[in-house]
């Protein structure tokens, strides 16, 4: 049973964690259809590769880039959409 509460912990970790890779973006980016991609496509990527990292931190920036090619396909096209999206505004 703690291995459930465990993984239930987890999982709102990491979607806290997809949260906040788009904290740099203010104002109506926030709720972009770009962010919620993010949340919708890596939340389970996130779990597998970048495990046990801080929410807010820089890690997982890099977990993601360095396990790209590993990614699901609708992770690393939520990510490059996003990228785009953020060095155009």
């Amino acid at each position: 049973m703690a291995e459930r509460g465990e993984r239930i912990m987890r999982f709102g970790v990491a979607v806290f964690v997809i949260t906040v890779i788009g904290a740099g973006a203010a104002g109506a980016r926030e709720t972009s259809p770009e962010r919620k991609a993010l949340q919708r496509y890596c939340t389970g990527d996130l779990v597998t590769f970048c495990d046990g990292m801080a929410p807010d931190s820089p890690e997982v920036q890099a977990c993601f880039e360095k396990n790209m090619s590993k990614l699901s396909p609708g992770c690393q096209k939520a990510i490059k959409r996003y990228n785009r999206t953020r060095n155009r505004g």
